[in-house]
């Protein structure tokens, strides 16, 4: 991630966990259908399965997701970006983890009174998730400057 331009991607509403199938899945939730396609045939399409990167940097009762990846065919590194709290699908997921998981993307569809997730066949198997706490962070330079222009982006 070093010697290649960096985009930052925070335009997503969260993240969703799913641990009971073969493998856990991570979702990348959006608002809008057009935010998926795009996000898949623009920019997670182009990422090898083998050199996808996440992050969870644990501090207190929040996480910092970050998720990147060097895509030698658009020729930088896209890096996703959100700040949540930990929940009990956060927990499981953690605890379920055994070395691959499947990122996923999906529409977050909103009803009368409560909400449904579409989920979209796109997909990719990666197994570099790495849980930190927030002093062990500071240790990853592609972490650190995560965590700033996420601090920059809750400054806004």
């Amino acid at each position: 991630m070093v010697d290649t331009k960096i985009d930052w991607y925070h335009d997503f509403l969260g993240i969703g966990y799913h641990v009971y199938d073969v493998r856990p899945s991570i979702f990348l939730i959006f608002d809008g259908r057009r935010n998926v396609i795009n996000t898949w045939n623009k920019i997670i399409k182009y990422f090898p399965d083998d050199e996808i990167k996440t992050r969870f940097v644990e501090n207190d009762s929040t996480y910092e997701f970050i998720l990147y990846c060097q895509s030698r065919i658009l020729l930088t590194t896209w890096v996703f970006l959100k700040s949540l709290k930990i929940s009990e699908h956060y927990k499981k997921f953690k605890d379920e983890y055994d070395g691959a998981a499947l990122l996923k993307l999906a529409l977050y569809v909103p009803k009368k009174d409560t909400h449904e997730l579409e989920i979209f066949k796109y997909k990719k198997i990666y197994t570099y998730i790495k849980y930190r706490m927030k002093s062990e962070a500071k240790q990853n330079i592609n972490v650190t400057r995560s965590m700033q222009n996420l601090r920059k982006l809750s400054d806004k």
